[in-house]
């Protein structure tokens, strides 16, 4: 079904599964496999990272570096994609780096061939970390020519703001205020009013019943980061959560609260 973000905001009492970095845990992160597996399991949004490549092109890696995840080192701003294609990028599964390979071939995915694969079978939170505005750009420009205006959007701190506004104002997104302080009532106020965000993503530990009473009075979503158990998840919608990302999208999708 082609849910839309309006969909998900207009229905509250729907509860969001989104799979972190795709399905995570069981697959290698930020790879077409961990996104696809997410859809298949039923996930209702994919969250992956954005990078750019030496050739300006954005790339999903959440780390700095490619170490922990691939069979290269260093930045990804150093290689180009035809470079960055030729490593595996499936070095790392279930919390643990692997000595050697999980699948035999893995490379590191564009933006562009997430939104080929997935546009239209899941919303997507998109986190950027561009480096440079040449790749924020890109990024914004791909966006727009797969119309992810209703389906997805961007997740970043506030120093990224103007600058996704000023490339193309009608993309919207999530803004992360801090880290303990990203349900205080004064952070909450400024991602509604000054920030015009439809959703936030506050930290579980840092969470309370009156947070969640708060984000939903001034009409957004809480998707909440982060959980891989059932019964947390039951306990924060018990809270006034709307959703959750989660490693593990098979489990908590087959445990959905109803």
């Amino acid at each position: 079904m082609d849910r839309s973000l309006t969909y998900y905001y207009e229905h509250p009492e729907f509860f969001m599964i989104t799979a972190h970095r795709g399905a995570s845990y069981e697959f290698p992160e930020n790879t077409v496999l961990a996104m696809q597996m997410a859809v298949e399991a039923g996930a209702d949004m994919i969250e992956f990272d954005l990078r750019g490549t030496k050739d300006n092109i954005p790339v999903l890696l959440h780390d700095q570096t490619i170490d922990r995840t691939s069979n290269g080192s260093g930045i990804p701003e150093d290689f180009t994609l035809h470079e960055l294609k030729k490593f595996n990028f499936s070095y790392f599964l279930q919390g643990e780096r692997r000595t050697a390979p999980v699948y035999e071939n893995v490379q590191i995915p564009t933006f562009e061939e997430i939104l080929d694969a997935f546009r239209g079978k899941v919303c997507m939170n998109i986190q950027v970390y561009a480096k440079t505005d040449a790749v924020l750009k890109n990024i914004c420009r791909l966006f727009k020519e797969y119309d992810m205006y209703d389906h997805g959007y961007f997740t970043i701190t506030p120093d990224y703001i103007e600058k996704v506004r000023v490339i193309d104002p009608e993309i919207e997104f999530c803004t992360t205020r801090g880290w303990q302080t990203r349900s205080d009532p004064e952070n909450l106020r400024i991602c509604k009013e000054s920030d015009h965000c439809r959703y936030v993503q506050p930290v579980r530990e840092f969470t309370t019943e009156e947070g969640f009473a708060l984000i939903r009075e001034l009409g957004m979503r809480s998707n909440v980061f982060f959980t891989d158990e059932p019964e947390e998840m039951l306990h924060l919608q018990s809270m006034g959560a709307n959703g959750i990302l989660t490693n593990k999208a098979h489990l908590m999708c087959r445990n959905r609260p109803s």
